[in-house]
């Protein structure tokens, strides 16, 4: 009399077992990839919204853009360079606020605007006291696994 198997074998068990492992380990992956992805992404926005803030300070005071009141550091007793100073200083308190960092320079593209540079998580604009661009942008493009941004204002 012959022995005829009915049902499924322990193997057969074990294995689909194995690649339903193999499946969920993928699936997680994704999920922690779209995680940092997302949280990249709100990052981008809370400094976009920063740079369009300070953007939109300097249009309202075009004499103290012109005069380049809005880098950090300028001290004037002019009433546009103090609201200059005092819009810089509210906007950099705001981006410290989001563990970012602010810097007004002269844009990349070698025109005389001045950029609203945005960084966070380890990358940093300023070195020894003084603005350092070199962890975020290069030869007017983004350093590869930078966390910054910059946004060309007036």
């Amino acid at each position: 009399m012959k022995n005829i198997q009915h049902g499924v074998g322990l193997v057969e068990v074990l294995v689909a077992l194995v690649l339903l492992a193999i499946g969920i380990l993928g699936f997680i992956g994704l999920q922690l990839k779209a995680i940092d992805a997302s949280a990249e992404a709100r990052q981008q926005v809370l400094a976009l919204t920063i740079a369009r803030d300070l953007a939109e300070r300097m249009r309202a005071n075009p004499e103290a853009t012109l005069k380049r009141y809005y880098q950090p550091l300028v001290v004037s007793e002019h009433s546009v360079a103090k609201i200059a100073k005092q819009d810089v200083l509210e906007i950099q308190s705001q981006a410290k606020d989001y563990g970012m960092n602010l810097v007004v320079d002269q844009c990349p593209s070698g025109k005389s605007r001045q950029c609203i540079y945005v960084a966070w998580n380890t990358t940093l604009l300023v070195k020894d006291g003084k603005t350092d661009l070199t962890q975020c942008i290069e030869n007017g493009t983004y350093v590869p696994n930078s966390h910054c941004l910059f946004l060309e204002a007036y």
